[in-house]
């Protein structure tokens, strides 16, 4: 199994990546949650989470930003009737955080909000991925209810993936969000980078 590639960024576009590595370009399936993640450009070299999907003679290489998204992805393969498309579509309208907090709200109507999604999927969805997502006994977990504790958290996760301190980060995050409650997370992705980075 490929876990992940690190190699210079050739070709980005919001459904794939092409990455050379040593030589050997690897073409990737993104979802758009990795494509405005990455917020990179060409010519750079990146370091990209993979999964390998195997089925019969169909071998697809699938990529995201973070663990927690390939995490997701895993998890929505799962789903009887959900297929790696599928997963990427949901992974591209719904951030893993908010296919979580839906998951956890037990909230249909968000899921058949996704192309191809209809109620029989998401009602499965949410039975089969309930018991695997939700924070075990001990956890807070009202904190799924708080949309800025999510978009904080995605953020933070973001900033770690490029290599700032998670201290740092933090401190910037709280900053931005105390002044923009309303800011997305690519927003305040965004804004970070440019406090930090100066």
């Amino acid at each position: 199994m490929i876990t992940h590639l690190r190699g210079k960024l050739i070709e980005k576009n919001q459904s794939y990546l092409i990455i050379d590595c040593h030589g050997v370009g690897y073409h990737i399936h993104i979802s758009s949650y990795t494509y405005s993640s990455l917020l990179l450009k060409e010519d750079i070299d990146i370091c990209i989470y993979t999964y390998l999907f195997i089925k019969e003679n169909q071998h697809v290489l699938y990529g995201f930003f973070d663990k927690k998204e390939r995490k997701m992805f895993s998890n929505l393969i799962s789903v009887n009737g959900i297929g790696p498309n599928s997963a990427i579509m949901l992974l591209s309208s719904l951030t893993p955080y908010e296919i979580e907090k839906s998951i956890y709200k037990e909230d249909i109507k968000v899921f058949k909000k996704v192309k191809g999604i209809g109620t029989k999927t998401a009602q499965r969805i949410i039975i089969e991925l309930k018991d695997k997502i939700i924070p075990k006994k001990g956890k807070n977990i009202k904190l799924l209810k708080d949309p800025s504790y999510l978009i904080k958290k995605e953020a933070l996760s973001a900033l770690n993936v490029l290599g700032f301190s998670p201290k740092e980060s933090k401190k910037v995050l709280d900053d931005i969000l105390y002044k923009n409650p309303e800011f997305s997370v690519e927003n305040l992705i965004k804004e970070s980078l440019k406090k930090i980075v100066k």
